[in-house]
Parts: C-alpha cells; sequence; structure tokens
C-alpha cells in the first residue's frame, strides 16, 4: 500500500473518531504503523479537519469560557478569533496547544447584543462547561451562531457531543444551519447514537432577539423528536431483535430465573462460588 493510501485510510480513522476519543485513535494508529513517520506527519490535515467539524475547544489564558475552533472564526494558517474576547490566536491541531494570542477588533453592537443572548440561552439550558460564539461572516449581514456540549465519562464508558451551527441572514431574516448529537457508548460491547437535522427557518429581522427565541424551539422541537425516536427503538426494532423464546422453545419464567435458572453458572459452565 502506497503512503496516500495509508494516510488516507488512517485520516478516515481520526475524521471517525467518537468525542472525547480522537487521541486514543491516533495512538492506535501509531501503535500500528511503529516508525512510519511518513504516515503519521501526513495526519496533520486529518486533525485539521476534525477539530473545525467537531467545534473542538481550547483554552485562551485569563479568558472565562473556552473557545471555539471552526471554519467559522478561522482567518487561515491555522489562526482563528473570537469577537467577544477581542483576541485571535494559533492552535496547533494536533495537540490543540495556544499560541501567538493577539488583539483584535471587538463585536459591533449588532455582534455584542446576538452574543449576549446566546450566552444566556447556553447558561439556561446547556450543562457546563458548554461554549458558544457568534462570529460575523463575508458579509454583514451574515452572522455564525456555533454552540457545542462535550460531556466525558471515559471511566463510565460513554462520552458526547452536541454541535449546532446557524447562519443568520439579518437582512431577511433567514436561518439555516444543522444540528448534531453523538454518543459513544463502550462498556462490554460499543454502541454509538449519531444524528443530524439540517435546519431551516427565519426570524423576524428587525428584531435579532428573536434570533435566539428561533434556536431555542428549533433545539426543543429536535430534543423531543429524538425522545420519541427513542421510544420507538425500545418498543419496535430492540424489541424485534430479541429471541421470542431460548433454543428450548419453552419461556423462560422470569422471577425464577436466579435461584431455579443459575444463568450466570448454567450459561458460564463454571460452579457458583462458595
Amino acid at each position: 500500500m502506497s503512503v496516500h493510501a495509508k494516510i488516507k485510510a488512517a485520516s478516515e480513522f481520526l475524521d471517525d473518531a467518537p468525542p472525547g476519543e480522537v487521541k486514543g485513535v491516533y495512538n492506535d494508529i501509531k501503535s500500528i504503523v511503529e516508525d512510519d513517520t511518513d504516515l503519521i506527519n501526513g495526519l496533520e490535515p486529518a486533525f485539521e479537519k476534525y477539530n473545525l467539524s467537531q467545534f473542538v475547544t481550547v483554552e485562551l489564558s485569563g479568558a472565562a469560557k473556552a473557545v471555539i475552533v471552526s471554519k467559522y472564526n478561522t482567518l487561515g494558517s491555522d489562526r482563528f478569533y473570537d469577537p467577544e474576547l477581542g483576541k485571535s490566536f494559533s492552535v496547533d491541531h494536533r495537540s490543540l496547544k495556544v499560541s501567538r494570542v493577539e488583539e483584535y477588533d471587538g463585536p459591533t453592537e449588532t455582534v455584542s447584543s446576538i452574543t449576549s443572548d446566546v450566552k444566556n440561552y447556553v447558561l439556561e439550558h446547556y450543562p457546563d462547561p458548554s461554549s458558544y460564539g457568534v462570529f460575523p461572516q463575508s458579509s454583514d449581514d451574515n452572522v455564525a451562531i456555533v454552540i457545542v456540549s462535550n460531556k466525558y465519562s471515559p471511566y463510565n464508558f460513554w462520552n458526547g457531543r452536541w454541535r449546532s451551527s446557524y447562519v443568520a441572514d439579518l437582512s431577511s431574516g433567514s436561518l439555516t444551519g444543522s444540528i448534531a448529537v453523538d454518543v459513544h457508548y463502550y462498556e462490554d460491547g460499543n454502541v454509538r447514537l449519531k444524528a443530524t437535522k439540517q435546519i431551516e427557518s427565519d426570524f423576524k429581522s428587525a428584531d435579532t432577539s428573536s434570533i435566539i427565541k428561533s434556536i431555542a424551539m428549533l433545539e426543543r422541537n429536535y430534543q423531543e423528536e429524538l425522545n420519541r425516536e427513542f421510544g420507538g427503538l425500545s418498543e419496535g426494532a430492540f424489541k424485534s431483535l430479541r429471541r421470542q423464546l431460548p433454543v428450548t422453545r419453552s419461556k423462560i419464567e422470569w422471577g425464577k430465573a436466579i435461584g431455579a435458572y443459575r444463568l450466570g453458572q448454567d450459561i458460564g459452565g463454571g460452579r457458583s462460588a462458595k
């Protein structure tokens, strides 16, 4: 296999890494390829792609919040900015170390107002810590709103991430974007939920506070939709996967299962502990 093909295959593994587990995937790749420095060095673009798409966060010294790294606030050449903090900075995509922090233009009055609404919404509806950003785009009439919430619990064998991003057109009152949920549970198995919903909505263009009201409604509706889907899986698809009868073709009396059937001992083929 050529070096290019190896880099492509390894990059796909990194790109699909579950939340909070990209370093583990990277270490596994390194242990497999050992001293293949060409492959390891060739993974830099994969780290950048992952970080931008997953809205990874980095810490700036003295900042009260973690700062999002995304395509919406890139300045090019691995530099990013945060209008609320009035800072720009460089990021090493492999280590996520921040360097060359510099002053940056603060937000306009409109962006500042939207940022305040988003901040209050995130503080009220998301667990701490969660991150947000409001970034002007190429046109003054377009503003990107990004929210990310990570919950990592590796000792309990699960990690999860919520990502939502929207572009608000202040002139037309249109709102477009997406919501993505990624949860990985891996205790004695490997179960992963990946769900994405594309968003198209609107708001009152003359009232920027209506942007966050529209976002709140969209996200609430999506959470309710996910809850309904989970209920349907439990009573539908998952239930149909269960064996209706054991291989004996007779129903198990579950009330007697632990004592009479000695499930752990019989299935394991061993003897119960004394």
